[in-house]
């Protein structure tokens, strides 16, 4: 059973507990979706009033990762009002991690476990007191990596054809 409790901090990210004081390193890394939790029936003010509050569902996801030291850390998404509409932030959210849209009915939940290349950046507090890590893009793992590495590609040495002299007359191919 769920228990709806008041909230104590400001923050509404749900993985604050796990993420703790953990700055993630900047830059692209290959993460895994640990985790995707959702919260119905949040209370908070609107965007267009803050006098007027209003009752929406949210949800967050925890990527975890490991820098080149093989040490781990975890970040956490910015919550995320649930909205299928093409314009929301959820949809763009979910287009950039499967590299397509998203289809209706279809429940982003699956996606636990999943690997995505994420791009780390490190934002300025509101406060001005240091920095904080978030998620400045992220997209599908290429075909090509394995395992965070990118494929090694045999390099043939090709034979070399004497190329053509130029044509002052003949237009440039670019």
């Amino acid at each position: 059973m769920a228990i709806l409790q008041e909230q104590n901090s400001k923050s509404s990210n749900p993985f604050l507990d796990q993420v703790k004081d953990d700055v993630a390193p900047a830059g692209t890394w290959v993460a895994t979706i640990i985790d995707i939790r959702d919260q119905f029936g949040v209370v908070r003010p609107s965007f267009d009033n803050p006098q007027v509050t209003e009752v929406v569902d949210l949800t967050t996801f925890l990527f975890g990762f490991r820098d080149q030291a093989g040490q781990p850390h975890r970040i956490a998404s910015k919550t995320m009002r649930i909205s299928g509409n093409e314009k929301s932030n959820l949809f763009g959210f979910l287009k950039s991690a499967l590299g397509s849209a998203p289809k209706y009915g279809w429940d982003y939940c699956e996606m636990k476990g999943k690997k995505c290349l994420i791009t780390v950046a490190h934002e300025a507090k509101r406060n001005g007191q240091g920095a904080y890590p978030t998620i400045a893009a992220l997209c599908p793992v290429p075909a090509g990596m394995a395992a965070g590495v990118p494929a090694a590609v045999p390099q043939q040495a090709a034979p070399v054809a004497p190329a053509p002299a130029p044509v002052d007359d003949e237009p440039l191919p670019f």
